[in-house]
């Protein structure tokens, strides 16, 4: 058998082989002090993680941006662009200048996203709506501008006007709120080949620096032009605000079987859980999604960008976009307050005589939390709340927050109270054909809401409490037998003992 030869072994190597043969301990401590003075040597590599910069149509490498839900296109599809410009680089910068009153200015990080995409729509056969977020003080005091792009399935483009709005009336923080607005001269997909819409975002005047990312795609055949006329899918859609807070369950109830009754079975409601939707909350919503009534869409993710009221303002524009043709009106109000139509007027009738107005805006019957009557035989802990919260503050000739209806297909964008982008007319003068009951703040009481007792004299006397003056008003007192009984036969008496 053939034998290896080994190398030589001088005389030192000998030496040093045998110590740490001997002296094992001493070779661990030498090996973990190499790696210690390595560890702590200086971050020289920083330069190759440095965050990124604007991009220049020149110079750009895709990456994926972070989305707040779905729309209608997938995630993947949205990209935008991590820029080498030398001059916001830090290479460019000359930390050591020769003149020693020459002061550097160096840039680490980014402190808010130039756009947040959460949803883009197509608005009709000409148009479409990009809704997002952006830095509010690059709107504020720069002049940041936008640019539409239909590039076909055949990779050839055409560019649109595109109209930027503002619609949360100046009250975003870190982000405000913007709404795009692109439309075509004509049908971008008119051969039904498919495509999509991209986007230039402008950090500024000049048109050297912007992201580019994909905003929607339609594939070949998906494009349905009948959908935009109507008959709609449904005569009424509930747009909700933001869903945050400890919601009471039994609340939540209460409410979507009242509007579910008031509405009827042609109308669809759409929450938005900001973290507000626990687990029995949404146990009462179960049913009503089984059913086709509900959908519940996840926007906890917009906690990470810092808007108004838990970007309110956002979620109603998505929502009025993402279901613009999908209702002849679009309701926006809160989960504490309850439409109510007086004097025996029907839905159906009130909005036929509204329909030459784009939107109508409702007021409100303020209502107490915590009044009940001195009442024995009333067992309030087993009534709803809209059942025993009886007494209405009575100023009058003072302004108060509206809520409305709109319809969406002629909007460009929306409010929380009222819409100031529409084509056609604001009605404003309703309150004899339709008001809503506000129950401020009970949204959130989990206790017996009965925390103020009245006399039984308080049925036909005005009572100041807390400086305010309160009547008496049970008009919806008198529905809730109406509403309890709808509910049974809706859900079925099982889903409402287990509510019980």
């Amino acid at each position: 058998m053939r034998k290896e030869i080994l190398p030589p072994v001088t005389t030192t190597t000998a030496k040093l082989l045998v110590y740490f043969e001997k002296k094992p301990l001493v070779a661990t401590l030498l090996a973990l002090s190499l790696v210690m003075i390595i560890w702590n040597l200086p971050p020289y590599y920083h330069n190759l993680i440095s965050t990124a910069r604007p991009c220049s149509a020149a110079s750009s490498v895709a990456l994926t941006t972070t989305i707040l839900s779905s729309s209608s296109s997938s995630p993947e599809n949205f990209t935008t662009s991590l820029s080498v410009t030398p001059a916001a680089s830090h290479d460019s910068v000359d930390s050591n200048p020769s003149d020693p009153n020459k002061r550097v200015f160096q840039p680490f990080g980014n402190a808010a996203a130039l756009f947040v995409l959460m949803g883009a729509y197509r608005g009709g056969p000409t148009t479409f709506a990009v809704v997002g977020l952006a830095s509010k003080p690059i709107h504020i005091f720069g002049k940041p501008w936008f640019k539409c792009e239909w590039v076909t399935s055949n990779g050839t483009s055409v560019r649109a006007k595109a109209v930027k709005i503002l619609p949360d009336w100046g009250y975003g923080r870190v982000y405000t709120v913007v709404v795009v607005n692109c439309t075509f001269q004509s049908n971008p997909n008119a051969d039904n080949s498919g495509g999509k819409l991209m986007i230039n975002a402008y950090y500024d005047k000049s048109p050297k620096l912007f992201e580019r990312f994909t905003t929607l795609e339609e594939t070949a055949g998906s494009y349905n032009e009948s959908k935009f006329s109507p008959p709609y899918p449904y005569d009424y859609l509930y747009c909700g605000s933001s869903l945050y807070g400890n919601v009471s369950s039994s609340r939540m109830r209460e409410w979507m079987a009242y509007h579910a009754w008031f509405f009827g079975d042609k109308s669809h409601f759409v929450f938005h859980d900001a973290g507000g939707v626990s687990p029995e909350v949404r146990e009462v919503l179960e049913p009503w999604i089984r059913a086709g009534r509900v959908t519940l869409q996840d926007i906890r993710d917009q906690s990470k960008y810092d808007g108004y009221y838990y970007n309110q303002f956002l979620i109603v524009n998505d929502c009025l976009h993402r279901y613009r043709h999908a209702a002849n009106w679009t309701f926006f109000f809160d989960v504490d307050e309850y439409i109510y139509l007086p004097d025996g007027n029907t839905l159906e009738s009130v909005l036929s005589e509204f329909s030459g107005n784009t939107q109508f805006t409702i007021e409100q019957n303020p209502m107490s939390n915590v009044l009940c009557l001195n009442d024995s035989t009333q067992d309030y802990p087993r009534q709803w709340g809209f059942e025993k919260m009886l007494f209405r503050e009575s100023r009058t000739n003072i302004r108060r927050d509206r809520k409305y209806a709109i319809q969406a297909k002629n909007a460009f964008a929306t409010g929380v109270h009222m819409s100031e982008n529409v084509v056609g007319k604001t009605l404003h003068k309703t309150e004899k054909k339709i008001r809503y009951y506000h129950y401020h703040n009970t949204i959130t009481v989990h206790e017996e809401l009965c925390r103020e007792m009245l006399p039984v004299s308080a049925k036909d006397n005005v009572t100041l409490y807390r400086k305010l003056p309160y009547v008496y008003d049970d008009k919806m007192k008198k529905l809730v037998n109406t509403v309890k009984e709808f509910e049974e036969k809706k859900l079925g008496t099982k889903a409402v003992m287990n509510f019980s």
